[in-house]
């Protein structure tokens, strides 16, 4: 059942436009809504016009219908149209339509051109393409929504049913949604940019409830390994990677750890006949990114040519946004009425820094008791400003919910499960309140998170996250005060905390050593914890063994105590890292510390004073853990990064026993490849080891040809097989090149929002 209610005014008299147009024949143009003259849509032809009133009455009265139509009659004269169709989206009984038919009298052709809810729905069914094209027609329905709840999507981005649909309430469809889903089937991946608050995740899911509609499968990944072990050539698939390179600023670490492999998944994506990618970033994030990475500016790969800047919006449709927020909201008519003064409108949306996210606060619970003729001057102000929507609310917050906010910005870019942030607050806490001289006690932390959760946090499950990436930033910009920051680190638990805690300190005080070598001191009471974490969790569910991401890897840790050694000049922290290298208390990740271990060597090598007594020690264990992971045989692709790694890192070095171990995997990768590929049964995973062949071949100077001719053998041995069924049907919506909207047009549509 399609649910006519759930549309805004506007996004009715736009389906109005569009049904009219398919059961005519012809185009209508569209008009301001509000006191427009009589017009919601016209078609001009040479022997005059064809006018469409729509009047979105759903929740209203038989009466107050009337009432509306009977005031458009003198419009309807002073036009003087060859035709009028009237269509609202009230059920009317043939007595109603005939009550309305007699207020038009001379102007209708015939009482069909009065439409009903019934009339629309029937027009809906003989037009699917438009029902397509109209998101919020059934992205609404029950047994849709029930489709996306269950297909994992909003377990990741943490919404209710009730949550989506106050989401499409205040959803303006626009071009980009066109031309993303079209450059996403077009190319397989999609990598949508902007600034921060643009819509690029609202755009990366309206698009995916496309693919989900028509019964693909979605995962939500934040890590390409996870996506490896997803990708399923018989099963329709899409995958969301939020915010993949990093949240708030570059996450320059890891970038270099993952860019071959990024290399490697949109490869095995774009082979594949079922599979999509979609991925975010903020378009800064991705200049830097490209500048840095190799395989993000590989012409080869073209990873530019996916790139959607989102963001550019017309001014028709800052105005849709604005107006649908202003609608779902709870504000008052005199909210409203404000905004028609003084230039209020043009002021805002014309804005050089007009934001949604801006929009979207400034019209929420957030606004607490702006009083109405202040209420313009504050969608102002926070356009000059968007933090001013956090740091007054944020102010007011009692200490603990003020720690717990920081302890949940310092766990990570997608939010911390829910026992691993008590830890890291209770902890923090104590410390804060004790310095402070406040009283911290047993129940803060439940009664803090349930005090926070909607207005600044969601809580989905076991995870919890800000409510909006906007107040990460606002954390990030609050989180400056360096007596402050360095009461925290004495309470740290785990090694990703204080992580993510030194990469924000590291930025804010770059340029202050004396601030740094302060911050990293805090940590010695850190240091006999920092292997208390695991690397790994390993799980029994049904029988089966499934092993996961805990901490942080083990180099990871190393490189974060040569750190706090380089800012403090302290030995304890050089020692602590060789305790590390040498206790066998952390599993190694062959994914992450392979291509780690040559970069963290290189430092040691370039950085520890050669006479320094634990250099020789250093070096050594660096070198035994990679010859470990070595002879462990990794995947291919892990393989060329290991060695496209060694060779940048540690070609100058004499490693006997490394060239040699590096010697027998690529054997073994080339000599006895159907022992090498015996775990491959699909066409694409054995095309994408044949690349990986000749990767190893050209770095290796070897013939890749046997291992190929191997590899091509078993693909001849795997049945061909044909998805195309599974295709999906994407909605597609045609704009004018020109979308002009005045300022009389303007006003026109925010003057609707007054009875």
């Amino acid at each position: 059942m399609l649910n006519l209610e759930n549309l805004s005014s506007i996004d009715f008299e736009e389906l109005c436009r569009d049904l009219a147009g398919a059961e005519h024949g012809c185009r209508f143009t569209a008009f301001g809504p509000g006191p427009d003259g009589g017009i919601d849509g016209r078609h001009s032809a040479g022997d005059g016009a064809i006018i469409l009133q729509c009047k979105h009455y759903a929740g209203s009265t038989f009466s107050k219908l009337k009432s509306a139509l009977k005031a458009e009659v003198k419009n309807v004269c002073a036009l003087k149209p060859k035709r009028y169709l009237f269509f609202t989206s009230q059920s009317l009984t043939p007595a109603k339509a005939t009550e309305l038919a007699s207020i038009l009298d001379e102007y209708l052709l015939s009482p069909d051109d009065i439409w009903g809810r019934q009339d629309i729905e029937a027009a809906l069914k003989r037009n699917p393409e438009i029902v397509k094209a109209h998101i919020k027609l059934w992205l609404t329905n029950t047994a849709v929504l029930e489709r996306v709840l269950h297909s994992g999507l909003e377990a990741f981005t943490q919404a209710t049913k009730d949550e989506i649909r106050d989401e499409l309430r205040v959803y303006v469809t626009n071009p980009s949604l066109t031309e993303a889903a079209k450059k996403l089937e077009e190319e397989k991946v999609l990598i949508i940019s902007g600034a921060p608050g643009v819509g690029k995740t609202t755009l990366a899911k309206m698009i995916t409830y496309q693919y989900l509609n028509n019964g693909w499968r979605f995962y939500a990944i934040n890590s390409l390994d996870e996506g490896f072990a997803k990708v399923e050539d018989s099963r329709p698939t899409i995958f969301f990677f939020d915010d993949f390179l990093g949240r708030i600023e570059l996450d320059k670490q890891s970038l270099l750890q993952r860019d071959t492999a990024l290399a490697t998944f949109v490869k095995r994506i774009r082979r594949s006949k079922n599979a999509r990618f979609v991925l975010t970033t903020r378009a800064h994030i991705f200049e830097e990114a490209r500048r840095i990475s190799d395989h993000v500016d590989d012409r080869r790969l073209q990873l530019s040519k996916y790139l959607l800047d989102v963001g550019k919006y017309t001014r028709r449709i800052r105005s849709y946004i604005l107006f649908n927020h202003l609608t779902a909201s709870e504000l008052t008519e005199m909210h409203f009425n404000a905004l028609l003064h003084d230039d209020w409108l043009k002021k805002i949306v014309d804005h050089r820094n007009y934001n949604p996210r801006v929009i979207a606060s400034v019209s929420s619970e957030l606004i607490g008791d702006v009083e109405p003729d202040e209420y313009p001057g504050h969608i102002y102000r926070a356009l000059q400003d968007p933090d001013l929507i956090w740091s007054k609310p944020h102010r007011a917050l009692s200490i603990s919910a003020k720690n717990l906010l920081v302890a949940l910005y310092f766990g990570g870019p997608f939010g911390q499960d829910i026992d691993e942030l008590r830890i890291n607050f209770l902890a923090m806490h104590h410390t804060v309140c004790s310095h402070y001289g406040h009283t911290a006690t047993p129940d803060d932390f439940e009664e803090t998170l349930r005090s926070l959760e909607s207005g600044f946090i969601v809580i989905s499950g076991k995870q919890v996250d800000f409510v909006n990436p906007s107040l990460s930033d606002y954390m990030k910009s609050y989180l400056t005060e360096h007596n402050f920051l360095a009461l925290l680190p004495s309470g740290v638990r785990r090694a990703e905390w204080a992580q993510n805690y030194w990469s924000h300190v590291k930025a804010q005080f770059k340029a202050r050593p004396e601030i740094l070598r302060q911050l990293a001191n805090a940590f010695v009471e850190y240091l006999p914890r920092i292997e208390a974490t695991p690397t790994e969790k390993h799980e029994v569910r049904n029988g089966t063994r499934y092993t996961t991401r805990d901490d942080i890897s083990m180099t990871d840790r190393v490189y974060l105590l040569l750190d706090w050694w380089e800012a403090t000049a302290q030995d304890m922290f050089l020692q602590r890292a060789f305790d590390l290298l040498t206790s066998g208390a952390l599993e190694l990740r062959a994914w992450a510390d392979g291509r780690d271990l040559p970069g963290l060597h290189w430092r040691v090598y370039n950085f520890v004073p050669s006479d320094h007594p634990l250099y020789e020690g250093l070096l050594l264990h660096i070198e035994k853990h990679l010859l470990q992971i070595i002879r462990g045989y990794p995947p291919t692709d892990e393989l060329v990064s290991i060695i496209e790694a060694v060779n940048e890192h540690m070609a100058s070095m004499d490693i006997t026993e490394l060239d040699a171990a590096i010697d027998r995997a690529v054997r073994f990768e080339l000599e006895e490849t159907a022992d090498a590929i015996s775990h491959l049964d699909s066409e694409d995973s054995l095309s994408e080891q044949s690349e990986h062949v000749d990767q190893l071949a050209a770095l290796t100077g070897r013939s890749p040809e046997k291992a190929k001719k191997v590899i091509a053998e078993r693909i001849g041995e795997i049945e061909q097989r044909d998805y195309s069924a599974h295709q999906p049907s994407l909605s597609s919506r045609s704009y004018g090149s020109e979308d002009r909207f005045s300022d009389a047009e303007l006003k026109s549509l925010f003057s609707s929002l007054l009875s």
